[in-house]
């Protein structure tokens, strides 16, 4: 079973759209896969829930942030474990804690649609890939 770290966006969309996002998080729900956060992960996942612009989705959807919340947590494992002494996404540095996330949870995959952690391919045996991609897994 593959163990993923999610980035906050691909997080965000699951929960809110249907498409690549929503079916991975299926995936992980039906148990075909474990997700990872730490609680930097934790923070920007809420913090990006109380965006003016994400509530207004999330009040169409007659959805809550606090349930949205929860359902987070419920799907995830939180990790705790040493920091990053380096910074790994230099474009970025604030992706080094899905970097750190992963190193931690030992995980293979990091799933994201940014383009600085895209560049890396790869951390230390760590695949850092899309959504589709990492769907395409499956189907394999």
């Amino acid at each position: 079973m593959p163990k993923l770290v999610l980035d906050t966006n691909t997080i965000i969309s699951g929960l809110l759209w249907k498409g690549n996002e929503f079916e991975l998080l299926l995936k992980i729900e039906y148990g075909k896969a474990q997700f990872f956060v730490n609680r930097e992960i934790l923070a920007e996942i809420y913090q990006v829930l109380n965006y003016p612009r994400i509530t207004k989705y999330i009040r169409k959807a007659e959805l809550r942030v606090d349930k949205l919340f929860e359902k987070v947590n419920s799907l995830s494992h939180t990790v705790i474990g040493p920091k990053l002494e380096e910074n790994v996404v230099k474009e970025d540095k604030d992706d080094d804690k899905f970097i750190e996330c992963a190193l931690n949870a030992k995980a293979d995959i990091i799933v994201t649609g940014d383009e600085h952690l895209l560049k890396l391919k790869e951390y230390k045996h760590i695949k850092i890939m899309t959504t589709a991609d990492v769907l395409e897994l499956f189907e394999s």
